[in-house]
């Protein structure tokens, strides 16, 4: 089974540098575009279906790549994006001024330390991991599936498929509606086949999340 893991298209925070994790933004005219272009690329895939967190902008890329293959969005809660508490809406700069024993702290050990008023990343990877392993259950194993998620989901399911602790989410890079590849069997369990298929569209760091 092949899984293509799409990163939501860019919103007005995405490109202002904030933070925005359970923020219910909407794309912007660039993120429209990129959700179109991430949509041209998988024209060429037979998806059988198309999963979504529950936030606005994920359920919006992933509405414009189900239209060329006759499918509908199948919402899934457990792949939104970490609740970012009281960092939501602030850049890194704010951030640091805000709360700077909390940053120097994220900035050492993120995984299991928790955001002020949020969650912590490994609970989003806990959820993140079931969620795709509820999914493989539900569909033939030569079945293609695309699953529009969220920043920090995805690289926890990264981090997780190669073994990279989660403290170390910053190995990978992950633009606005990049598409990796990773692929399930049951006799061989989780791999990473492609990461960063097609670089749709180029975006400097400070348009991904603040921290």
């Amino acid at each position: 089974m092949r899984i293509l893991l799409v990163r939501h298209g860019e919103t007005d925070w995405n490109r202002q540098g904030r933070c925005q994790g359970a923020t219910d933004l909407e794309l912007n005219e660039t993120g429209v575009r990129q959700a179109e272009k991430v949509a041209a690329y998988l024209t060429k895939e037979e998806i059988r279906a198309v999963y979504s967190s529950n936030l606005k902008r994920a359920i919006q890329t992933a509405d414009v790549i189900c239209r060329s293959h006759g499918l509908v969005v199948t919402i899934e809660d457990s792949f939104r994006e970490l609740h970012h508490g009281m960092l939501e809406g602030l850049t890194l700069p704010e951030i640091q001024t805000a709360f700077p024993d909390f940053i120097q702290k994220w900035r050492q050990a993120p995984a299991e330390l928790l955001i002020p008023g949020g969650e912590r990343l490994i609970d989003v990877a806990g959820r993140t991991w079931e969620g795709m392993n509820g999914i493989v259950q539900c569909h033939r194993s030569d079945a293609t599936l695309v699953v529009v998620s969220h920043n920090f989901p995805i690289l926890a399911v990264l981090c997780r498929i190669t073994g990279i602790h989660l403290d170390r989410y910053r190995s990978f890079h992950i633009d606005p509606c990049n598409v990796s590849h990773i692929r399930y069997t049951q006799d061989e369990g989780w791999s990473l086949a492609e990461f960063r298929g097609e670089k749709l569209e180029s975006r400097p760091a400070s348009q991904n999340n603040a921290i």
